[in-house]
């Protein structure tokens, strides 16, 4: 029987990341203003769908740190990945798609996370396959 290593749920740059998504998130949900900057360079509907996604797999992520149930934990922090590389990799081709030079910075941040939490969802999915073929799910 092969040894099972999760390697887990509590990577501080990877809680950062989820706790500073669901606060910027929700900040903006509740009505705080983007910088005028950002605002006048991305339509409103790209400002939303970041918002909402950094919100929803913030907190997604979040409660999957708390889940006693490996296997369950491991598709939620799953789906908060799909959703951690889905708002930067939006949010940094509509900055890329501005065709601002000045926004260069962010949209290497932004795909660079965007490919940081892909990657994290390839480490996720590889854990879940493997404790299903071990058995325990």
């Amino acid at each position: 029987m092969p040894t099972i290593v999760v390697t887990g749920r509590h990577r501080p740059h990877e809680v950062l990341f989820l706790v500073l998504s669901t606060a910027a998130g929700a900040a903006f949900v509740l009505g705080a203003k983007p910088p005028t900057t950002v605002q006048q360079l991305v339509g409103p509907w790209v400002l939303w769908t970041w918002y909402l996604l950094l919100l929803a797999s913030g907190v997604i992520g979040l409660i999957s740190i708390v889940q006693p149930d490996t296997y369950r934990a491991l598709v939620l922090e799953s789906a908060a990945m799909v959703g951690q590389t889905a708002a930067p990799l939006l949010y940094g081709l509509a900055l890329l798609a501005s065709g601002v030079p000045a926004a260069g910075f962010a949209v290497a941040f932004c795909l660079t996370w965007a490919g940081a939490s892909a990657w994290r969802a390839w480490q996720v999915g590889r854990a879940m396959r493997v404790l299903q073929q071990a058995g325990g799910q």
